[in-house]
């Protein structure tokens, strides 16, 4: 396997070219699928073009999400019901996201999976010019100590939030379903303990085999995400939840 990291500059030109986007995670020897500790509710969740929001409530306690998106940048703010305010912030090619005032490292992974190279090899010897063909592994990673429900909330957001900035499609009830699985899964005790959280947003990048017809006249090769997977860890929990199997075709920026 071939790994390259580098800042999500130069990443974010390497994909503008073969178009793969960003995250990688971190494997511990115990971590294990958590069966659900806390029962969650989402409520009140309203989506527009440039705005989500909703309410999650657990165990007694209640978080306000709001984020608001251009662009090239987003904001995320969580409200508690003591009325503590977390901020999140990110712009377009930073490699870091603002967390109440605080620069948190968004780390960039891009690998080659030779298994997977290797897997579609003979398919292509036979394929049609839309078939798809394997080109890399990339993932946003952030990680944070989180002591309350409302950093949790915002953390997993904004890393969701900064691959869909960066061009991966992910449908608009994501956030509050991904964010409502995790909180379930670790339980607001282990989340108030204050441990590190680690996540990342993961997905894998195909091409067309071939030169395809685009509906402007030329001929060019289209891209596409798949696999894409939002992945933690908390105190040896782990989440593991596809949020999207297969994107749509794209030449560059523009969806097919």
């Amino acid at each position: 396997m071939k790994k390259i990291r580098n800042s999500l500059i130069v990443i974010m030109s390497v994909f503008a070219l073969t178009f793969g986007m960003v995250p990688s995670g971190i494997a511990h020897a115990q971590e294990q699928e958590p069966s659900g500790e806390s029962d969650v509710k989402i409520s009140d969740h309203v989506v527009t073009e440039n705005q989500e929001s909703f309410t999650l409530a657990m165990d007694g306690e209640e978080v306000d999400y709001k984020s608001t998106k251009t662009e090239d940048s987003f904001k995320i703010e969580t409200v508690e019901e003591n009325n503590e305010v977390h901020t999140f912030t990110y712009s377009k090619g930073d490699d870091y996201m603002m967390i109440d005032g605080e620069k948190v490292s968004v780390e960039i992974d891009y690998e080659v999976e030779k298994e997977l190279t290797d897997s579609s090899s003979p398919k292509l010897l036979k394929a049609s010019a839309w078939t798809p063909k394997y080109m890399s592994t990339g993932s946003v990673k952030i990680s944070k100590t989180v002591k309350t429900l409302g950093t949790l909330v915002g953390v997993i957001g904004g890393a969701i939030s900064i691959a869909a900035l960066s061009g991966v499609t992910i449908a608009s009830s994501a956030i509050a379903n991904t964010v409502g699985h995790w909180a379930s899964a670790v339980g607001l005790g282990t989340i108030i303990a204050g441990f590190a959280f680690n996540g990342k947003v993961q997905f894998k990048q195909y091409r067309t085999t071939g030169l395809v017809t685009t509906s402007y006249g030329k001929r060019l090769y289209a891209f596409r995400y798949q696999d894409i997977r939002a992945i933690g860890t908390l105190k040896g929990k782990k989440m593991d939840k596809q949020l999207k199997s297969v994107g749509n075709w794209f030449f560059n920026s523009k969806p097919y």
